[in-house]
């Protein structure tokens, strides 16, 4: 491995967090992809959701939080980083994250998955391949309940999504769209006596799990009542959607960049 600058940006992945190894794996594959597009480059890792932070201490495995990660970097003497958010879209957590900020370190932060237009349509041309014909497929997002305004790039990508294909229907955990576009699976799944489901999340936890595979009556797998029901894998094993996030981080280290030279 190519040694580590510290006169170059350190590089922070941000995730929300994830309890099952199964999820922490795609971390896993995430951080080395990263790696081999930036080998010089310190990264570091932190996690936005203190439920799943509290809830890994208690087990002994300690996952830091940005404050933390960014507060440890500037300890070891780098006073430049860049903080890409693992997030699919600019929502609370990504309010979050855009507030930071560490004495002594200048930040860039990266953006999330969806934030423009051309970020939407990419994803759908990511996620394309995946769509066989005829057989429903089903994206899973995530969605908020409480701020309706961050689900406007779920919604766009809903439209967009639809209209590129008769088979593909987008669904949310959360807030809107909601479930009630599984009606539509349901209705083709009886047709053609199957259903796909693709995590439109970065990592497969208990919502993947439990609430679309699970064996309970609300789970979207027993909903649509599909003869065969599949899940694929989530967002962070497509290299087409880490491309992406790697653009993200390429534009804000070329912010960080100018920003030097203009100081």
């Amino acid at each position: 491995m190519m040694p580590q600058s510290k006169k170059l940006p350190a590089l922070v992945l941000a995730a929300f967090g994830a309890s099952s190894p199964k999820a922490r794996e795609v971390y896993g594959h995430v951080e080395a992809c990263v790696r081999k597009a930036y080998p010089a480059h310190e990264i570091a890792w932190a996690y936005l959701s203190l439920h799943i932070v509290n809830k890994q201490r208690k087990l002994g495995v300690t996952l830091p939080t940005l404050a933390e990660a960014l507060a440890s970097l500037k300890a070891s003497g780098f006073n430049q980083a860049v903080v890409q958010p693992l997030l699919v879209v600019p929502g609370e957590e990504f309010a979050l994250v855009n507030s930071s900020s560490c004495d002594g370190v200048t930040l860039e932060i990266g953006a999330p998955l969806l934030t423009s237009e051309a970020d939407i349509a990419a994803s759908l041309a990511a996620i394309a391949p995946q769509v066989r014909q005829h057989i429903p497929h089903v994206l899973v997002c995530h969605g908020n309940k409480r701020h309706s305004e961050y689900n406007r790039p779920v919604l766009q990508l809903k439209k967009m999504a639809e209209s590129a294909f008769d088979n593909l229907i987008v669904a949310s955990v959360e807030g809107e769209p909601g479930t009630e576009p599984l009606t539509r699976a349901k209705e083709m799944a009886a047709v053609h006596g199957s259903v796909v489901f693709i995590p439109f999340m970065i990592a497969a936890g208990e919502h993947i799990t439990r609430d679309v595979m699970g064996d309970e009556p609300e789970s979207w797998k027993c909903m649509v009542g599909a003869g065969q029901s599949r899940c694929l894998e989530p967002l962070g094993k497509n290299a087409s959607i880490l491309a992406i996030f790697l653009s993200h981080i390429e534009a804000a280290m070329q912010r960080l960049r100018k920003a030097r030279q203009d100081d």
